[in-house]
């Protein structure tokens, strides 16, 4: 079910204002070494305080980018154009 674009837009930003009222990730944004704010937030909502929090959103950023980051997989091979003998239709009754 696609979520409406104004809720989700009022969602972003909750989750901003969210992350930048602890003091921690303030810090860290102001240093210009803050995780992204959805890390940061989820970090938050899985139970992680301050610098653990910082430390668990790093975390999370680092495996997403490690996950996008995953050289494509090889071509499959090609498929073999030979008949075989699964490839015969059956008699004719």
């Amino acid at each position: 079910m696609a979520q409406d674009p104004i809720r989700a837009m009022r969602d972003r930003e909750n989750e901003k204002k969210r992350a930048r009222q602890d003091p921690a990730y303030l810090q860290a944004l102001m240093n210009g070494q803050a995780p992204s704010v959805i890390a940061f937030v989820a970090a938050l909502d899985a139970g992680h305080t301050g610098e653990d929090a910082l430390e668990a959103a790093r975390r999370f950023d680092q495996a997403a980018l490690a996950f996008f980051n995953q050289p494509a997989a090889a071509e499959p091979p090609a498929a073999d154009d030979q008949p075989t003998d699964d490839d015969t239709p059956p008699a004719a009754a």
